[in-house]
């Protein structure tokens, strides 16, 4: 029986191709940045009150406040918020996700006993201007390019949250059939790693036994393949936005400030030259630098947007203290002072228990669905934090990606997916919830 139920299922996920196709183009058109989601978060919030959920935990009810990272300015949320209902937000459901609170949980219960099941689609766009020639992109060509320049889908989560919003309907359609609990959440600004905490450190996942990272993948090249499994660790991560002040002066007097360019200058050296260590592979990145008002001025005020990051934790352990030491004393010798910022961390962390990771496979390679893994990549993903709570209270956690042509790499001005790619992820978190549940037949 249960198994015909997951026939019934896939059957009236194809149904919904037409909904996957216009919702995936229209989060790309409106693509918002991290902790910007209010336009998506409202549309969200408004098909699953339409297919009757009841039970939304939204806005400020799915955070811990202040464990959510890299938040901008009030100035810029309030301007993503008033460009939010410019642009089609839902009125009613808009001022819930005001201020950086864009973040959705929907909680399925079905009223009978049987575990309870995450899933966690990141909704956030990224800092690309998105290609408009419409000889070269087809978002361009077919009228679904990101009209928010510098805010570009490019990284697959429009498709996820569209994943999630068909999977909510799937689920509902046939909740009388199933057991448990299934807790889809929608979560805000994962580039940058900045939302996940948030959410995690709330204690909405402190209940879930079985968590599942869901992300968009590239097929590789002449293989017929449609999901992957991974066995990964994250790698440790940590952003950082620097702030050096000193004091200004006329630059034919120099003596008289204290240059601000010369010790952003010492730190760019310094940081990129620290000794590499054997505890683990490290990366440093320098991104942006903002610094001066005038060629006849002294400096007296920079800010630097950099990155460390650590294949494993005593990688990030050693690096990064290292580099505030550099940061810190390089801005004394030029008689400056140093703020540091944190913008966004993760830690490293097996994200993926095994043994779940092979139970599902197993499962998917059983009902046909094409894949390929579990691999060993490595990845920066702030899922970690939602994989470290399950597995703390005693959950298992798996990361999966759902394969596509992708005519340019991930966080390219190119970048796409298929849309018709996008109900073999339906399809398998339909599955998982099913077997999770005891109702598929071995």
């Amino acid at each position: 029986m249960g198994n015909e139920l997951f026939k019934e299922m896939c059957a009236y996920v194809d149904t919904k191709q037409d909904f996957i196709t216009k919702t995936r183009q229209d989060f790309h058109k409106y693509a918002e940045g991290g902790w910007h989601e209010v336009r998506t978060c409202s549309i969200i919030a408004d098909h699953l009150v339409k297919l009757g959920y009841t039970n939304l935990i939204m806005g400020k009810d799915a955070f811990k406040a202040d464990a959510r990272m890299g938040l901008p300015d009030q100035e810029e949320l309030d301007y993503v918020y008033n460009r939010a209902l410019e642009q089609g937000a839902v009125k009613e459901y808009a001022p819930l996700f005001k201020d950086g609170f864009t973040g959705i949980i929907a909680v399925l219960e079905t009223g009978k006993p049987g575990p309870v099941i995450g899933f966690r689609q990141d909704i956030d766009g990224l800092g690309v201007v998105e290609c408009q020639d419409p000889a070269e992109h087809r978002p361009a060509r077919e009228g679904f390019a990101s009209i928010n320049e510098g805010e570009m889908q490019a990284c697959g989560h429009d498709a996820h949250a569209t994943i999630g919003m068909t999977v909510a309907d799937v689920l509902m359609k046939y909740k009388d059939k199933l057991c448990g609990t299934v807790k889809l959440v929608f979560q805000p600004a994962e580039e940058g790693v900045r939302g996940a905490r948030g959410i995690a450190e709330s204690g909405h996942l402190d209940d879930v036994d079985f968590m599942f990272g869901v992300h968009m993948g590239t097929r590789p090249e002449g293989q017929d393949v449609d999901i992957a499994f991974h066995n990964a660790t994250n790698m440790a991560n940590c952003k950082m936005d620097v702030y050096l002040e000193g004091k200004a002066c006329h630059a034919a007097s120099p003596e008289n400030g204290n240059n601000a360019m010369l010790a952003m200058a010492a730190i760019v050296q310094g940081v990129y030259g620290i000794p590499r260590a054997s505890v683990g592979d490290a990366r440093i990145n320098v991104g942006q630098v903002f610094a001066g008002s005038g060629r006849n001025v002294v400096c007296d005020r920079v800010k630097m947007v950099m990155e460390l990051r650590g294949l494993n934790q005593p990688a990030l352990d050693y690096l990064e203290p290292y580099a505030r030491r550099i940061i810190e004393h390089a801005a004394a010798m030029h008689g400056c002072t140093s703020r540091i910022v944190l913008m966004g961390s993760t830690p490293s962390i097996l994200i993926d228990t095994p043994e779940l990771v092979d139970e599902i496979k197993a499962m998917a390679d059983k009902l046909g669905f094409k894949t390929m893994g579990p691999d060993h990549g490595d990845t920066s993903e702030d899922y970690s934090y939602m994989a470290k709570r399950v597995i703390e209270h005693g959950g298992k956690s798996c990361y999966f990606s759902c394969l596509t042509e992708t005519p340019a790499a991930f966080h390219a001005v190119k970048f796409d997916v298929q849309e018709k790619d996008l109900p073999n992820a339906i399809k398998l978190e339909c599955a998982i919830c099913l077997h999770l549940m005891g109702i598929l037949e071995e």
